[in-house]
């Protein structure tokens, strides 16, 4: 009975041995991968090198381009000298001067007699608007706002002087679209023109 008694005693005494051995191996695995991961982290944390995002925002300009020969402005366009693609808008701005030396503005209305307004061209409020985006870095609208813009040399009312029509272009960048709708007030059509 006492091999009896004596083997339990070993089975049991072999059970726990192979229990803490099993218990100090997944300790031990345990300890390793903290250790590993953790000094993952903190090598990459240190050597690796920061990476700099850097962030340049399009710059939107246009130019006026026009000829005057005293008495008619010809061939009025703009020119899109953005570095991103833009929709183009322009005022025609009238009022009188007269004839000192420099001009003053003088009272009195200067109404802008009718012209032709240039293929792809939109009136919408007081604006012209180029319906279609125009490219970036020099581009200009197909056609021009218009050939020729008559202003009156003289005015034979009580205010006199002459019309000067100053041309005010501005540009808004194409995308996105709905910053041009909501800044402009303006429709873009599905295929990207601009519509009453």
């Amino acid at each position: 009975m006492k091999n009896g008694k004596n083997e339990l005693q070993n089975s049991q005494h072999e059970n726990k041995r192979v229990l803490n051995k099993i218990q100090i191996l997944i300790l031990s695995l345990l300890v390793i991968t903290t250790v590993t991961v953790g000094g993952t982290v903190a090598y990459l944390t240190t050597k690796t090198d920061s990476v700099v995002n850097t962030f340049e925002p399009s710059e939107v300009s246009c130019e006026v381009q026009e000829k005057f020969d005293g008495t008619h402005k010809k061939d009025i366009n703009v020119k899109n000298t953005s570095d991103i693609e833009a929709y183009l808008r322009v005022k025609l701005v009238s009022y009188r001067v007269n004839d000192a030396d420099p001009p003053q503005h003088i009272g009195g209305e200067a109404p802008i007699n009718n012209f032709n307004l240039g293929a792809d061209w939109v009136k919408i409020g007081d604006y012209y608007y180029y319906t279609k985006p125009v490219a970036a870095n020099g581009g200009v609208p197909a056609t021009p706002l218009t050939n020729s813009l008559e202003l009156t040399s003289s005015y034979n009312d009580a205010d006199g002087g002459r019309q000067v029509i100053e041309v005010m272009a501005e540009a808004i960048q194409s995308k996105p679209v709905e910053a041009v709708k909501q800044a402009w007030n303006v429709n873009i059509s599905k295929s990207g023109e601009i519509t009453e």
